[in-house]
């Protein structure tokens, strides 16, 4: 019997225990939210979004994304997530600062919206899920409609090697969390909130459960899913006129994650690619 949802009860309760990029206050997030733009994060999100646009983030976490893009572009937004406890957070977010985001505690696998969306979002969330290629497939086609665009971020398994490579093997050198923690600050050090970092912490070195992945593998999942390949941050989004270059590049993450690690700058391994409905 084919299984109704992929999503993963280890990863649930674990950011039940502290969600992903979570502050210390609500007024630490509102700050962040009234300061800092999603474009500068994810290049080429800006020219998707307007007042007429239909948004639907999935994994939408304590809300950053979605209650920024409100915010600054005024696009009806929903956000989903299957942790009640960053829903909860997001939802008071949104309405100390008045802003019509709605959010709703959802399983994407089970999710039915009541009408397709002009955008759908997700940045590193489906690869937490039990079957990335099927979270791909569903936000593809359920959720967007004919026209409109998906831009996804995901781990990639060139780029994400070298970061778990030196964390594991501190693990197996017997170092303690709270030295990890030290050696991941002098990575971050821009991250001044603790709880901010300790979130971010528990996400990229403790996760129960995550996978990797490359634009190769999921370019046929966008085809048979009624897709067209737009761009990918793996060349700046820029136009190019080679596919089997374009993924040739995609070896090239690892060298630049080394070189990172190297520097002691953090390299998440994380490539986005943006896909239109055929109509």
């Amino acid at each position: 019997m084919a299984r109704d949802s992929y999503a993963n009860s280890e990863v649930l309760d674990f950011y039940k225990a502290l969600p992903f990029n979570q502050k210390s206050s609500l007024e630490e997030e509102i700050a962040v939210i009234r300061n800092r733009t999603p474009q500068d994060l994810y290049p080429g999100l800006a020219r998707l979004l307007s007042p007429k646009a239909s948004v639907l983030e999935v994994g939408s976490g304590v809300g950053w994304l979605s209650n920024s893009i409100n915010f600054l572009y005024k696009s009806p937004v929903l956000g989903i997530d299957f942790n009640p406890v960053a829903v909860g957070f997001a939802q008071e977010v949104a309405k100390r600062m008045g802003l019509r985001t709605r959010f709703e505690v959802q399983d994407l696998f089970v999710f039915e919206p009541s009408e397709p969306f002009d955008v759908v979002l997700s940045f590193g969330v489906l690869h937490h899920t039990d079957n990335c290629g099927a979270a791909v497939a569903r936000l593809c086609e359920k959720f967007v409609k004919p026209g409109g665009q998906v831009m996804i971020g995901l781990y990639h398994k060139y780029g994400r090697r070298p970061f778990l490579d030196y964390f594991d093997e501190m693990k197996k050198s017997g170092a303690t969390q709270e030295q990890m923690v030290t050696r991941y600050r002098t990575m971050m050090p821009y991250l001044k909130d603790e709880t901010h970092l300790l979130s971010w912490f528990r996400d990229q070195v403790m996760h129960p459960h995550e996978t990797q992945h490359t634009l190769k593998e999921i370019l046929p999942i966008l085809e048979s899913s009624g897709m067209e390949f737009i761009s990918t941050s793996i060349n700046h989004f820029q136009p190019f006129r080679s596919l089997s270059k374009l993924l040739a590049r995609e070896e090239e993450y690892e060298v630049i994650a080394r070189d990172n690690l190297k520097n002691n700058k953090y390299f998440p391994g994380f490539f986005i690619f943006i896909a239109k409905k055929k109509v």
